[in-house]
């Protein structure tokens, strides 16, 4: 090596250290996130073939009462209890899935309602249930959860259900516990997702893709795709079904920072949601979307100043939105603002004018809870159709009893461990009624009274206010008579007043203005045509909406029933009507010395007296009226 050669290597080396160092490719996108329905006929377009069909049971395929261009297989179980029929199913592997399918009843089936059945064969038959599908008039979608173990056999899931025609559409199969809309290869492309066969057409699995296209996805409108809800700030919200979805969607929606928000709320994530909302306000929210974000949070936490702070704000920014105008209104309801609370609503209305009832005559009845009444009223309106019919095809079927103007009361967990002045009220109950039957209920003997659908048991366990508001509807439709609730003291015999209640309607109840009325004390007659609607429109908000939007829920339904149906009205004007005030005295009272002559006034204003039964037997001192209650003493 020469002298000069260590200076040359240097300058070599020095030369390569000052080349750009050479261009990796870029990095592969990651794939959309997708979803496949792993039934090969989910839409059974070439039903019935493909499925397993008893050979007692017809099968046929049909167009979907009521569902344009949907097809699905029609089954006809004859008598003799009921059966099942098996789709064909792609090989399942061990791993958890979510079996779902809708189903139509054009009137009640006899025998088991429609149910879904995962099913398998390890050791010995295993076999998952769905819920039952309600066994009554219209469309129902019912769904099961379940987990496939390594080495288990001959996978499939079964559609049972009782005598007579039961038409089974949009199914699916979906490697998930989440909860997915129905898709297959032939749903139409939207703005959010894709849809492909893997395979032949209406034989095969399919897919459903998320477009990774944000400009696409937020310049869609709330009508575009099934998967989008409300109007975001460039667009509108995309509910994410997986988290896959999730996290893929608040990549795309990362320069958005309403939609990330909106997209925190759909998962759940309140705080995350509400610190992004908040940034917004901070930058302007020039349309007032966050802060009506903020202000629902505010109404769902019960901060009421604080919301009506956020709504008012929203609304000034667009009045003619006006759902926040009611939701405005709610506010000023709970601060106790009632003027406002009118003036708010009404200002609502001027751009609410498609509502199929009198809006207007609505507010100036009761400015409480309006908009919980309008929503209730707005949904009853669009299912009166469906309503109807389940409430006359009960009525063709009266059920056959032996009882005469039964009286009925309820505690949960039994009158064995109830609060001392139920017991007291259970009692005076007996006594005041010797002739008459008092049906003493509770979570364990209900069923040998009527059948509460399963699905609303579930959605309702542990809220016994709400779940004994759907009970006494099912009974009093069912056999007619009285139901009292368990924390009302009866100091006459019942039946006189029940017979002149009834003497002209077919419901009683006490009421304060109209067809606002108070449900801890009802009479009924059998057949009653107000009582089968009013239990049939509460039943299907449950099985739709699932949600108490007012805690009056069931009382505001009546409410929103005499407004839309004639029938209902007609029968309801024609009985007695009782002002609810009257039995309410006893109640102010409770925890006052004993007075003997103001117990009886009290008592001559009413036969019948709501107490309250979360007071503790001495809250008043042993000389109260609560104590002279108590023990039997007045």
């Amino acid at each position: 090596m020469t002298a000069t050669a260590p200076d040359e290597w240097f300058t070599r080396i020095r030369a390569v250290l000052r080349r750009t160092p050479p261009q990796s490719g870029p990095t592969p996108a990651a794939a959309p996130p997708s979803v496949l329905n792993l039934a090969p006929d989910p839409g059974f377009r070439v039903a019935p073939d493909g499925v397993d069909v008893p050979e007692q049971v017809a099968a046929e395929r049909v167009e979907v009462p009521g569902r344009p261009g949907v097809t699905g297989l029609k089954v006809t179980v004859p008598g003799g209890g009921g059966a099942a029929v098996t789709p064909a199913l792609t090989t399942l592997p061990a791993g958890t899935y979510r079996a779902s399918v809708s189903v139509y009843l054009a009137e009640p089936l006899d025998g088991p309602p429609p149910r879904l059945a995962a099913e398998w064969s390890l050791d010995e038959p295993v076999s998952t249930r769905s819920m039952p599908a309600r066994n009554e008039h219209g469309h129902h979608r019912i769904g099961v959860t379940f987990t496939v173990p390594d080495g288990a056999r001959d996978v499939r899931v079964r559609f049972g259900a009782g005598q007579g025609d039961a038409i089974w559409y949009d199914y699916a199969v979906t490697a998930s516990e989440a909860l997915i809309r129905h898709f297959d290869g032939a749903t139409p492309d939207d703005a959010v997702h894709v849809h492909e066969w893997t395979g032949e057409p209406n034989a095969s699995p399919s897919r459903r893709t998320l477009r990774r296209d944000p400009a696409a996805i937020t310049a869609s409108t709330a009508d575009d795709a099934p998967g989008v809800s409300g109007a975001a700030l460039n667009g509108p919200l995309v509910i994410p079904e997986t988290p896959e979805e999730a996290a893929a969607l608040r990549e795309l929606m990362a320069g958005d920072p309403l939609a990330v928000a909106r997209l925190a709320l759909a998962e759940g994530d309140t705080q995350a949601a509400v610190n992004g909302l908040r940034q917004v306000v901070k930058a302007g929210d020039p349309d007032g979307e966050a802060a009506w974000e903020l202000g629902r949070i505010a109404l769902t936490e019960q901060r009421w100043a604080a919301a009506e702070q956020l709504l008012r704000g929203a609304v000034a920014k667009r009045p003619e939105a006006f759902e926040r105008g009611y939701a405005l209104a709610l506010a000023y309801d709970k601060l106790k603002r009632r003027d406002d609370s009118h003036r708010a609503s009404a200002a609502a209305l001027a751009h609410d004018t498609k509502l199929p009832f009198d809006g207007a005559a609505l507010l100036d009845s009761d400015v409480t809870s309006f908009g919980a009444r309008r929503e209730l009223g707005i949904f009853l309106a669009e299912h009166l159709g469906q309503i109807r019919i389940q409430a006359e095809q009960r009525l063709a079927r009266p059920a056959h009893s032996t009882f005469d103007q039964p009286i009925f009361v309820y505690w949960a967990q039994g009158f064995d461990v109830a609060p001392p002045v139920v017991k007291a009220c259970l009692a005076a109950l007996h006594a005041n009624n010797p002739g008459s039957r008092v049906h003493e209920l509770s979570l364990a003997n209900i069923g040998a009274y009527v059948d509460v659908p399963e699905d609303l048991a579930a959605a309702l366990e542990g809220d016994h206010y709400h779940f004994s508001d759907l009970l006494r509807m099912l009974l009093l439709e069912k056999f007619g008579g009285i139901w009292v609730d368990a924390a009302c003291l009866v100091t006459e015999p019942l039946r006189p007043h029940i017979d002149r209640a009834l003497a002209q309607g077919s419901v009683f109840a006490f009421t304060y203005t109209g067809p606002y009325l108070v449900n801890w004390f009802l009479a009924s007659r059998p057949g009653s045509y107000v009582m089968h609607l009013w239990r049939a429109a509460s039943f299907l908000w449950w099985e739709k909406r699932g949600e108490i939007v007012d805690f009056l829920l069931h009382h505001h339904i009546f409410e929103m029933l005499h407004r839309l149906d004639d029938r209902f009205r007609t029968e309801w004007d024609a009985g007695l009507r009782l002002n609810a005030t009257p039995p309410h005295a006893l109640q102010s009272v409770l925890l006052r010395p004993y007075d003997p002559e103001m117990f009886q006034t009290i008592t001559e204003g009413a036969f019948v007296h709501k107490l309250r039964h979360q007071l503790p037997a001495a809250a008043g001192g042993s000389e109260s009226y609560l104590a002279r209650i108590i023990r039997g003493d007045h």
